[in-house]
């Protein structure tokens, strides 16, 4: 199940095939050997307030593992992001209560987009990574698994962001997200494969 924004949807992608979805599906039957039914429930333009609904749905069908990407459009509403942060938190939370296993990936840096100059760069950059760090606090304390999209995709899209970006400049091509699924994909199969059960510390916070 695939939670979050635009980055989540796939959107830029030439191809079906090529959204994150697609493409973890794909890297999943391979390694197990077995079918893989992939739903997409991220809607364009999401910021981290929006994922109450869509993890409504999602527990709905009962998922055995929910990726989510969030975080981009918090960014350039300059929201509040630690409460954003454990926002997330919560919402995995509530997966993992539910019996999914849950990976993360975290805020990308905004300051690889081709569009941005400094000083604009400089700041997308500092309060892209602030809030990547935030989320991985939180999503380590509920209980998923966080995968830091700036440390891994950055080298890639700023050495060839003709190829890397689409054609609005801002979101993937389809050569960005099959990179994008490609350092989602180990975390995603070791947390699918473990035998981690949701433990009292990922269980949704009780009210006082």
């Amino acid at each position: 199940m695939l939670l979050g924004d635009s980055f989540a949807a796939g959107y830029g992608a030439e191809r079906s095939r090529d959204i994150p979805a697609a493409l973890l599906a794909a890297g999943i039957s391979r390694r197990v050997g077995r079918r893989v039914t992939a739903h997409t429930l991220a809607v364009m333009g999401s910021e981290t307030p929006d994922l109450r609904h869509q993890v409504d749905r999602a527990i709905g069908l009962a998922p055995d593992m929910a990726v989510i990407f969030i975080g981009a459009n918090d960014v350039t509403t300059l929201s509040a992001q630690r409460d954003l942060a454990r926002q997330l938190g919560a919402e995995v939370r509530r997966l993992r209560a539910a019996g999914a296993k849950v990976v993360v990936g975290t805020c990308p840096d905004l300051g690889v987009l081709p569009p941005f100059r400094p000083p604009i760069r400089w700041l997308a950059r500092f309060l892209s990574r602030r809030l990547a760090a935030a989320q991985t606090v939180e999503v380590i304390r509920a209980g998923g698994a966080a995968v830091s999209l700036s440390s891994l995709l950055n080298p890639y899209f700023e050495a060839d962001p003709e190829r890397m970006f689409g054609h609005d400049r801002f979101h993937p091509s389809s050569l960005g997200y099959t990179r994008a699924a490609a350092v989602m994909l180990p975390t995603v199969l070791s947390e699918l494969l473990s035998t981690r059960t949701p433990s009292l510390t990922d269980q949704p916070e009780q009210p006082g």
